[in-house]
C-alpha cells in the first residue's frame, strides 16, 4: 500500500466532502437543538457519512457492473459532476445542497450535503484504479477528519466567522475544480485508448 497515494486519496475526500463549506447550514440545523444534543446531532450524522462511505466503497464497483459502466465512463462523468459542484460553490461561497430543520436533520447532512455525488464517484473510481482496502482506508482517515471539523463547527464559525469560512470553502472549490479536470483527463484518455 502506497502511502503517498494513501494520504492524496484522504485529502480528496475530505476536500470534496468540504464540511467547512457546510458548516453555515449546520449551524443553522444547530440553533434548534439543545446544547447537550449538539453532541447526538453530529454523531447521528457522522454515523450516516461513515455507513455511506463504506457502501459505496464497498459495493460502488458493482453497481458499475450492474448498469454496465465502465470506470473510464464513470471518471468522465464524475469529473464534470465535480465541476459542477466546485464551479457552485465558488460561485455561491456555500455548498449547493439546502437543508431543512425538523426531523429531517441526518439525511440532507450526511447526503447530499457532505457525501454527495462527487464523493461518491470518487470512491467507485478509486476502488477500481487502487483497489478497496487503499480506498476504504483513505475513506475513514478523510471521515475522521470531517468528523472532528463538525464537532468543532461551532468554534470555528464563532472564532473565525462566516465571511472566513465561506471564502475557505472558495478556495476548497478550487482544489475539487482541479481534482475534476485531472478525473475527466484521465477518463477521455482511457477512453480515447480503449476505442
Amino acid at each position: 500500500m502506497d502511502v503517498n497515494i494513501l494520504l492524496s486519496l484522504s485529502v480528496q475526500l475530505y476536500a470534496i466532502m468540504d464540511p467547512v463549506a457546510a458548516i453555515p447550514q449546520f449551524m443553522r440545523v444547530l440553533e434548534d437543538v439543545e446544547e447537550d444534543d449538539v453532541r447526538s446531532v453530529v454523531n447521528k450524522t457522522a454515523i450516516a457519512i461513515f455507513s455511506l462511505l463504506t457502501i459505496f466503497t464497498l459495493f460502488g464497483n458493482y453497481i458499475l457492473s450492474l448498469f454496465g459502466i465502465s470506470i473510464s465512463s464513470l471518471r468522465v462523468a464524475g469529473g464534470v459532476i465535480l465541476m459542477g459542484v466546485a464551479l457552485d460553490t465558488l460561485i455561491t461561497g456555500h455548498k449547493p445542497s439546502k437543508v431543512e430543520v425538523g426531523e429531517y436533520i441526518i439525511v440532507p447532512l450526511a447526503t447530499p450535503l457532505i457525501v454527495g455525488p462527487g464523493t461518491m464517484t470518487l470512491l467507485i473510481v478509486s476502488t477500481g484504479v487502487y483497489g478497496v482496502l487503499t480506498t476504504l482506508i483513505a475513506a475513514y482517515i478523510a471521515f475522521v477528519a470531517v468528523y472532528i471539523t463538525l464537532l468543532l463547527s461551532p468554534i470555528i464559525l464563532r472564532l473565525t466567522g462566516p465571511t472566513f469560512v465561506n471564502g475557505l470553502g472558495r478556495f476548497m472549490s478550487l482544489i475539487i475544480a482541479s481534482f475534476a479536470v485531472e478525473m475527466l483527463v484521465g477518463g477521455v484518455r482511457e477512453l480515447l485508448m480503449i476505442h
